[in-house]
């Protein structure tokens, strides 16, 4: 029976562990103590120190005085897994039977303590192997066992391992490396690795084996072949560290799956990429379009403007016959006229043409706005309140910010209910490293489920009055353009906010 000694472990990983583990006949005991006792520790084959101890390396490296064989799973969760991992790099007194675990690999936790367990017996075993008198095995013997070991453990392995002479010929090769390159292990042996590998790589590779590996800890080398390659990530390490022996080990894993997922994704963010530089260009291509038409058009608009005039003027006493046509014509063409100047605003935005960003007074830019539309305010009896003390200032570019105010605020103007007098509240606070814009109004308000559509250019929530649908779409790109959000809170009959924030600058 497999046993389990565990201290300060959560339920739920306690549970997911004893849930997901493929052994079989499993016991876990729990050790309540300060620290697990040598005695505990030498009938069990893993001890797993969990989320709820406060000093887990100082219980690790205790535990690893007491045994150095038990294989040791410091378990944590995300906030605390790595602080722990990194100090127990430079932690005094760890041996290599000591792991450091993140509870989020969740049901794959299992499979590591069973792993654990596995090279706990096989610790306690050589151990019991080295401890043996001599005169109980002649030195032949001992090392038989010793080798046969090995194979055991090379031949088990889930990874690809090969034993090599100084040459590169390879003497022995676990099954796992052997199906790597389609071929037994009986036909492997005596050849050349580096013969395995196509001819492009074989210069490469060979320095690689002979000494590259001392600096460069692993290479991956690519065999084409079939509808898709294999990536094989190889490492190199001598058998002693004085390599005397002149024979060197060589893991071999297959690391196609992420190799290619790379590749893939690679290929797709070139596209994306790509499409990105053609959308780029479509954009320009319709922005200059956009700016250079709304241009070209005001020449023949001033035209229109001045036909209509003499035409006025050559009716003379008719023309009250058609007063209402020469106002309507007049109406159209101002229409038209302010569509144009609208449409050479969104060109500017796109094009980035904007003002560089400078500190501006809030009330000082919104009394300039206001000025604007003192015709508008006084005919409609508007009540302007305003509080700016909270945050008088911005850096921001200038005609910008009063695009937005002049925009916002024209349009609480114009969109008034008939039932009551327009009542506006402009409000700037400093809250986060974040400058907020209040614009409220006790308006018309916005139709359910229409919020997000008055950002759109052209739409229009309400035809009573004149408009073109442009102002908002131009106030949402500015705020994008310069990094800030804004949200509009409304309710049909009762009144619209508009939220603005921006990062505040130091500046």
């Amino acid at each position: 029976m497999s046993k389990i000694l565990y201290t300060g472990l959560r339920q739920e990983t306690l549970r997911l562990l004893q849930e997901h583990t493929q052994l079989q006949d499993v016991a876990f005991s729990e050790d309540t103590g300060v620290s697990p006792a040598a005695e505990s520790l030498l009938t069990h084959d893993a001890l797993l120190i969990g989320e709820e101890v406060h000093n887990p390396i100082r219980m690790a490296q205790e535990a690893y005085t007491r045994d150095k064989c038990i294989s040791i799973l410091i378990i944590n969760d995300r906030t605390s897994h790595q602080q722990v991992k990194q100090a127990l790099q430079f932690a005094p007194f760890i041996g290599p039977t000591v792991q450091c675990l993140s509870n989020e690999i969740k049901d794959k936790l299992a499979g590591v303590a069973e792993d654990a367990m596995q090279r706990t017996a096989q610790r306690r075993s050589y151990t019991k192997l080295k401890s043996m008198p001599l005169p109980a095995f002649s030195p032949n013997a001992l090392e038989k066992v010793r080798v046969d070991y090995m194979a055991k453990v090379l031949e088990e392995a889930p990874i690809g391992a090969a034993l090599i002479s100084n040459q590169a010929t390879i003497l022995t090769i676990n099954d796992y490396a052997a199906r790597l390159f389609g071929k037994t292990e009986k036909a492997m042996l005596g050849t050349q690795l580096i013969l395995l590998f196509p001819v492009a790589v074989q210069h490469e590779l060979r320095a690689f084996v002979s000494s590259g590996y001392h600096t460069e800890e692993k290479k991956v080398i690519e065999l084409k072949g079939g509808a898709e390659s294999m990536f094989l990530e190889i490492s190199v390490a001598d058998i002693d560290k004085r390599n005397s022996s002149g024979y060197k080990i060589v893991i071999l894993n297959d690391v196609s799956s992420v190799m290619l997922a790379q590749r893939r994704a690679q290929e797709h963010l070139l596209e994306l990429e790509r499409v990105n530089d053609d959308l780029k260009r479509v954009n320009a291509d319709l922005d200059t379009f956009v700016y250079t038409a709304s241009h070209d058009l005001k020449s023949p608009i001033l035209n229109l403007e001045g036909l209509i005039s003499l035409l006025e003027e050559s009716l003379g006493p008719a023309r009250t016959s058609v007063e209402l046509e020469l106002e309507h014509i007049k109406r159209t063409v101002q229409r038209f006229k302010d569509t144009v100047e609208d449409l050479t605003e969104v060109a500017k935005i796109q094009k980035g043409l904007e003002e560089e960003a400078t500190s501006l007074n809030v009330c000082e830019l919104l009394e300039d706005v206001l000025q604007l539309l003192q015709k508008e305010i006084a005919d409609a009896g508007a009540i302007l309140e305003v509080n700016c003390d909270d945050a008088p200032h911005l850096h921001f570019p200038k005609r910008n910010l009063r695009s937005i105010l002049y925009n916002i605020i024209g349009n609480a103007i114009k969109y008034r209910s008939l039932q009551r007098k327009p009542h506006i509240k402009v409000t700037t606070t400093l809250k986060g490293g974040h400058f907020n814009l209040s614009i409220q109004d006790n308006g018309l308000g916005i139709p359910a489920g229409k919020k997000e559509k008055i950002f759109h250019l052209f739409k229009r929530m309400h035809t009573h009055v004149d408009g073109n649908g442009v102002g908002l779409y131009i106030v949402k790109r500015i705020v994008e353009n310069q990094g800030g959000r804004i949200n509009v809170e409304s309710e049909e009959g009762i009144g619209t906010t508009f939220k603005l924030s921006f990062k505040a600058s130091r500046n």
